[in-house]
């Protein structure tokens, strides 16, 4: 059950006692989360304290008894009141009436149940909302300003809390006063047998929060679509959840997004300690009808070649590339760049990626590192991609290719194209996917 949901059973529970008195331990179990992290999720979802919403829904449903004649006195009482005088005058301070004005003019005081789910989340299709009932797409998360801090080392999602827990004790924010929200996610994420990674964590904070701090500095998050669960249990299980987004993701109407994916740490006392409860966010945006995809056929060709071996063999070989051109002024819009690799074994140390482009038999190079190659070509089917949805969509793709009949895989060199402007690739450049495929006959 994500914080949203758990939102929603204490306004669930709050409709269904509003004529009884209502202990806020009460509401707080129900939506099995803490007093204090029910204030500030509370908050942060709704716009009002707990006590104001269930005050602004008594006079609500009291304005309504009024309106239709009930005594001002048994209403009062009904809704919690000792007296007529009391309840007159914290109506009046709240609705800007009183009772008897209200009478005259019959018109309630407008403050509707809140439906969170409703207001956050995306209407599902029934069929995967079934297959997948702890998953649910937030209509968006909003733009967002927070405190920021990045630690690389080992254990760095406890020593980047520590951090930030460190800076918020000095900072005079509080959790409950302040509706704070706790992100985080890895940067850079680890590889197979990586035990140091980075891990960057975030507090949300209003605009009128000034930091001067040597390591927590200030971000501006823009936003956007999500798909959202609770991991179940503890650490052990977040990798298993992520994984189950993942299929979640595939069987969806959805695509990967490219923006930030996000790690919400709900659980926390008022010394900032963490202590439990995790949802994870997976960026999503509206699938576009799968691009189609065309058969050509890449005929031998020249490849002035760059070739970076070792576990980040991919960012290192693009870097180098990139630069390489920009320095040698081999830069023109749309520019195309081919890159390979032997994604099977990422992370390991004989992890390769080979980047070049297409070059006449002439063509003079003045760098050892980069060599003139033979392109064997092939047959291959393309489709287009974002840079920022690439790995995605090769996914996406081979497993089209695994339930085709009409074509097996073939044993040439599958490859990617990157379009490339301004001499930079950038998340939103376009790529080509070409996939070496043999007909099935």
């Amino acid at each position: 059950m994500n914080y949203y949901e758990r939102v929603d059973n204490a306004i669930n529970y709050i409709e269904n006692n509003l004529h009884d008195e209502i202990i806020i331990d009460d509401v707080a179990k129900m939506a099995f989360m803490s007093v204090t992290n029910l204030y500030r999720m509370f908050f942060a979802l709704t716009g009002y304290s707990v006590k104001e919403y269930i005050r602004n829904r008594r006079f609500y449903k009291a304005s309504i008894d009024i309106i239709n004649g009930s005594n001002v006195l048994d209403v009062a009482i009904k809704y919690g009141f000792e007296s007529h005088e009391a309840f007159t005058r914290s109506f009046k301070k709240v609705t800007g009436k009183t009772p008897s004005s209200l009478k005259k003019v019959k018109r309630p005081f407008l403050f509707e149940r809140m439906n969170i789910m409703d207001k956050y989340f995306e209407i599902q299709d029934k069929e995967l909302l079934d297959k997948y009932p702890d998953i649910k797409v937030l209509k968006e998360l909003p733009k967002m300003r927070v405190a920021s801090y990045c630690y690389y080392g080992k254990e760095p999602e406890t020593n980047a809390w520590n951090v930030m827990s460190e800076w918020l004790q000095r900072s005079g924010l509080s959790i409950e006063k302040d509706k704070l929200r706790f992100f985080g996610f890895n940067n850079p994420s680890p590889g197979p047998n990586d035990t140091e990674y980075g891990y960057e964590v975030w507090t949300i904070i209003s605009d009128d929060v000034v930091i001067n701090d040597d390591k927590i500095k200030v971000k501006e998050f823009p936003g956007g679509l999500y798909a959202v669960t609770s991991v179940k249990g503890g650490e052990e299980n977040i990798f298993p959840t992520w994984q189950r987004l993942s299929k979640w993701l595939n069987d969806s109407k959805y695509t990967y997004g490219g923006h930030q994916w996000l790690e919400e740490h709900l659980g926390f006392n008022d010394e900032f300690e963490h202590l439990g409860g995790l949802d994870l966010y997976i960026p999503i945006e509206l699938r576009k009808e799968f691009n189609n995809k065309e058969l050509v056929e890449i005929k031998p060709m020249k490849l002035a070649c760059y070739k970076e071996v070792g576990k980040d063999a991919v960012n290192k070989a693009r870097k180098f590339f990139i630069k390489w051109l920009n320095d040698n002024n081999i830069v023109r819009d749309n520019l195309s760049v081919i890159a390979w690799y032997n994604h099977e074994r990422e992370g390991l140390e004989d992890y390769f990626c080979q980047i070049g482009i297409f070059v006449e038999e002439d063509f003079k190079i003045n760098d050892e590192r980069v060599q003139i190659i033979d392109f064997k070509g092939g047959q291959y089917l393309v489709t287009k991609s974002k840079f920022k949805r690439l790995g995605y969509e090769w996914n996406v793709f081979i497993k089209w290719m695994q339930n085709n009949k009409k074509y097996n895989f073939g044993l040439h060199q599958f490859f990617e194209q990157y379009i490339i402007n301004n001499g930079k690739l950038e998340m939103e450049s376009d790529v080509l996917l070409y996939m070496p495929i043999t007909k099935n006959h």
